[in-house]
């Protein structure tokens, strides 16, 4: 380990370095010299504050990565979960950009890339996986002109149409289909429910939607993402999505740390199907590893689009 100073007290800090085990490089990408939005994770869903971004080297990815210990034990620095959980932090705070938007509009408490040729117009495809109880996304969309389907197994309530021309149906998204699925229990899910769940494939299918162009695809499912992510890359659908936002969850509990390399992974395999970050909005962080806990909302326009 090495001490550098800490840009805020002035103190120095340690820091841990170690090498990555993938090696293969990235397409070089411009670093953004300008102010970044980070988000107020307030109920009052305040426009983001501004902070200025610290750029961070593209070869962090296939050199060195540099980690504060957060005072963790050597044997916990030296693990792989904690390893990949640095890589995912460095990339969140550090580069939570890949391009530039010019246009960036708020639709509710998400963003919107109106820059061409990514800007959305009508008509155009809305799904919104994890409301919450919280339409206001969707109902900004609506507002845009776009047909927009709402979908959450947690709310109780039954599949209808808001004033607001927003369809809401009450299923999970999964990576099949699941009638009885039994979810485990979190802030949303006090008591034992059943849900319907079911893969994005077969929800376009059943809506009619099997060769349209999904527009701007949210979700924020709780955790269940990162599997969601995989399935739409092996599936192939990622061609046909214009904009794809969510939310990343690791919880203290789940997923197994084991898995932390492959979500890492997932996450890098995503900019790879050419899926560039526009905003990140990163959630308070607990290092303990106990209660390790990462969220993060991040916005993206695929770059590779053709309609």
């Amino acid at each position: 380990g090495i001490s550098i100073p800490n840009n805020e007290s002035g103190n120095k800090i340690n820091v841990v370095l170690f090498t990555p085990k993938t090696t293969q490089s990235l397409p070089k990408i411009e670093l953004i010299p300008e102010k970044v939005e980070k988000y107020n994770f307030t109920k009052s869903k305040k426009r983001p504050l501004q902070e200025k971004l610290q750029p961070v080297d593209i070869a962090d990815w296939t050199i060195l990565a540099e980690m504060p210990t957060y005072k963790q034990p050597k044997r916990v620095l030296q693990s792989d979960w904690w390893k990949a959980a640095a890589f995912l932090e460095i990339d969140f705070k550090k580069r939570p950009k890949d391009l530039r938007c010019r246009k960036q509009k708020s639709v509710g408490n998400w963003f919107l890339c109106q820059d061409e040729p990514y800007k959305v117009k009508e008509p155009c495809l809305v799904y919104s996986f994890g409301i919450g109880n919280d339409f206001s996304f969707d109902d900004a969309m609506a507002k845009l002109g776009c047909e927009v389907h709402s979908f959450d197994p947690s709310m109780n309530m039954p599949e209808h149409v808001r004033n607001t021309s927003v369809v809401f149906h009450p299923i999970g998204l999964s990576t099949s289909v699941i009638k009885d699925f039994n979810p485990r229990h979190d802030i949303y899910v006090i008591q034992d429910q059943r849900w319907t769940m079911m893969d994005l494939l077969s929800i376009m299918e059943m809506l009619g939607h099997k060769n349209r162009v999904l527009d701007y695809l949210k979700i924020d499912v709780e955790g269940h993402e990162w599997s969601v992510i995989d399935y739409l890359l092996k599936n192939g659908i990622t061609s046909r999505i214009r904009h794809f936002s969510l939310e990343y969850h690791i919880f203290p509990d789940w997923p197994d740390k084991a898995r932390y390399p492959d979500l890492l992974r997932t996450y890098k395999r995503l900019k790879e199907a050419s899926f560039y970050k526009y905003f990140t909005g990163i959630h308070p962080l607990n290092h303990t590893p106990k209660k390790f806990n990462i969220q993060a909302d991040v916005c993206y326009v695929n770059i590779k689009f053709q309609s």
